[in-house]
């Protein structure tokens, strides 16, 4: 879950099915944006999980200081991240951002369906950051060793939790139309209040975890 918070925890992904519903055909191009979305977050994972099962054909051979220096290294890279976001946030920097902003939701604000299906499938897959916490819950699940019907729950936890930022709000919309609209609009609003929290503290919190859960399995 706590992967799952950092990889939803965008505000681009907000702003992206807002302007995809604003677009003038809301709930076809919606759905279609969201079932592409969620199909790219997916075909991200399987893509991992298959290759993490290739390299490491014997499950259950586990080298505990190996992994724990690896998981501790990706939690200090996640507090570093952290931090050089918020220190790179407070910098003033309000025409580049504003122009990237609102260069991206003109492009979206006119998609059509198939135009809507291959952005969302792109979105989903990721950029670096989502793709990076895919491969690590992917390795994560694949050396946990369990069953594979608590595989697939995970990875149906994970998928469904880090593309809530728009599932949600594209069924809130296809079941209330413009009101969701405007609720959406309000969120969007308070999400862009929030922007530095939102970056800082799910990374940060992990990379705490990871660093304490990597020095718990060196240490036993």
């Amino acid at each position: 879950m706590l992967f799952a918070l950092v990889a939803a925890t965008s505000p681009l992904a907000l702003a992206s099915v807002l302007a995809v519903l604003t677009s003038g055909r809301g709930r076809i191009n919606g759905l279609a944006f969201a079932i592409a979305f969620v199909a790219g977050q997916a075909v991200c994972f399987l893509l991992a999980f298959s290759l993490g099962v290739a390299a490491s054909p014997d499950r259950h051979t586990r080298h505990p200081v190996l992994q724990g220096l690896f998981v501790m290294a990706l939690g200090g890279a996640l507090i570093a991240a952290a931090v050089y976001f918020r220190t790179r946030s407070r910098e003033p920097r309000p025409s580049l951002i504003n122009g990237r902003a609102e260069s991206l939701k003109a492009r979206l604000s006119s998609l059509n369906l198939w135009t809507a299906l291959g952005t969302g499938l792109v979105l989903g897959f990721g950029g670096p950051k989502r793709i990076g916490i895919t491969i690590l819950v992917a390795a994560t699940i694949e050396t946990a060793g369990a069953g594979n019907a608590s595989s697939v729950t995970l990875a149906i936890l994970y998928i469904a939790l880090a593309t809530a930022l728009v599932w949600v709000p594209v069924s809130l919309y296809v079941v209330f139309g413009r009101r969701a609209a405007e609720w959406l609009t309000d969120g969007q609003h308070r999400v862009a209040a929030h922007k530095e929290e939102l970056t800082f503290w799910p990374s940060a919190v992990l990379g705490v975890a990871l660093v304490v859960d990597g020095l718990v399995q060196l240490l036993t």
